[in-house]
């Protein structure tokens, strides 16, 4: 008979899909439960519900309500959360339900990187939820050392109850291409969600740096603009039009990396960076930060070029060294293809597919 699982996440839970098609393959029924407006193939079941990414006691108490009432009426063999509100909003609206309940913490995003006084609150409620819904959790992945530390200092977790996975998992297959890395002007390109921890103002100044220094280079920035604040706005983006190329969201990723020279992300801090799998997958030297969820995939002058975090000048130094030592590129791009193919949906699926289900028996 074939075990039923249900995935629960946010905006990128089509991200799941190839983790899905190996759980299928394993003799596993496939629900998905997401904010995503992606398309899922017809073997997995999706469902949108409501659930919002900032701090909303009146919508989290309706997720919650929506979850309690659905996993009451939709029997499953486990439920497994990704995301950061899902692992403690699922746990916590079915403490009175016995479908064992597994997770991934895919990040701790912008709470655990602020210090202002209203973040320093809301990480004390997150712990503190975490404490609550400890019992109720069979098993909790991590995707970095620094989350999973954390996580036991606090006694968020127990250690026999959670394992480290390193990334999502990606299909190489997506990726047999690699780029020719001859594009002229040479060509950058960032990949992210537009926001300030991501490190855009960086990228941004970066470019502007190399430009101010006469080095003919084409900079592109790709992704959804997701904060309206006084760090990043549309006019503070749009002020740089003259030096980067902003083409907002797209669908075309891997096409658009093929077509680049190099890779940025100047982040402050990740999960696990599927965007610099991707880009170490079709063969692009990476320039990045010395952060959690960066390192734990690359170090420094061996994968990846990685800078601290917020320092523009030295990202830009970086940037041009990539562009102008041909020698430490190809390196660099060696040794990262290599590095991914530990990280292919293949071995990942393996590893979840033993932990669900271990869960289940």
């Amino acid at each position: 008979m074939a075990k039923r699982i249900c995935f629960v996440g946010g905006e990128d839970v089509h991200k799941r899909i190839p983790l899905s098609k190996h759980l299928i393959q394993a003799g596993y029924h496939v629900t998905i439960i997401g904010t995503s407006t992606s398309q899922f193939p017809e073997q997995i079941r999706y469902y949108n519900y409501n659930l919002v990414r900032h701090f909303s006691p009146t919508s989290d108490y309706k997720t919650i309500k929506w979850l309690r009432n659905y996993f009451g009426e939709n029997q499953f063999d486990i439920i497994h959360t990704f995301d950061t509100k899902p692992a403690f909003l699922v746990p916590l609206a079915l403490k009175n339900n016995n479908t064992p309940i597994t997770r991934t913490i895919t990040g701790l995003g912008t709470l655990f990187m602020s210090n202002n006084i209203s973040s320093s609150i809301l990480r004390i409620a997150y712990k503190q939820l975490h404490k609550n819904v400890q019992k109720r959790v069979f098993k909790t992945v991590f995707q970095n050392l620094d989350d999973y530390e954390l996580y036991l200092k606090n006694n968020l977790v127990k250690k026999e109850n959670c394992e480290l996975i390193y990334s999502s998992g990606i299909d190489l297959t997506e990726f047999k291409d690699k780029a020719a890395r001859k594009q002229n002007p040479f060509t950058f390109i960032c990949v992210a969600r537009l926001v300030y921890e991501k490190g855009i103002i960086n990228y941004l100044e970066a470019a502007k740096i190399c430009n101010n220094r006469k080095y003919d280079f084409k900079f592109l920035l790709v992704g959804p603009l997701e904060e309206d604040s006084k760090k990043l706005n549309k006019q503070i983006l749009n002020s740089y039009n003259d030096i980067v190329s902003i083409l907002g969201a797209r669908t075309d990723i891997i096409e658009l990396l093929l077509k680049s020279d190099a890779f940025v992300l100047p982040t402050f801090r990740e999960g696990f960076s599927r965007v610099l799998l991707e880009a170490a997958a079709v063969g692009l030297p990476i320039v990045s930060t010395n952060v959690t969820g960066v390192r734990d995939f690359v170090t420094h002058k061996k994968e990846a070029l990685l800078v601290e975090p917020q320092d523009s000048e030295t990202l830009a130094e970086s940037m041009i060294e990539i562009a102008t030592n041909t020698a430490l590129s190809e390196q660099l791009v060696k040794n990262a293809l290599k590095k991914v193919e530990t990280y292919s949906i293949e071995n990942v699926s393996k590893q979840y597919i033993a932990i669900f289900d271990n869960a289940i028996n």
